[in-house]
């Protein structure tokens, strides 16, 4: 995984093999998305956890911190695919 751009997100500890995952800190957080998981709204300025597969930026999803971790967890993102979907 490549590291962030200096001033962007920061890393996201205990990534999945196959994503890009960055931290996206509260201050940083100017839009509003949806979390794949609980597809509740993650509203601007809220820290949260965006990831892609590995070379396919556009697939990039926004996710809760907690969501992201749960997601993990449950293998719903595994190797190189979110098997949800979502945005």
């Amino acid at each position: 995984m490549s590291g962030p751009p200096a001033d962007g997100p920061s890393l996201t500890p205990g990534t999945v093999p196959g994503y890009d995952a960055r931290l996206v800190p509260a201050f940083r957080a100017a839009k509003a998305y949806h979390c794949p998981t609980c597809e509740r709204p993650i509203p601007p300025g809220t820290g949260h956890v965006v990831a892609w597969p590995e070379g396919i930026v556009d697939e990039r999803r926004h996710w809760h911190h907690h969501c992201w971790r749960l997601a993990v967890r449950r293998g719903r993102v595994s190797g190189s695919r979110d098997t949800r979907g979502g945005r």
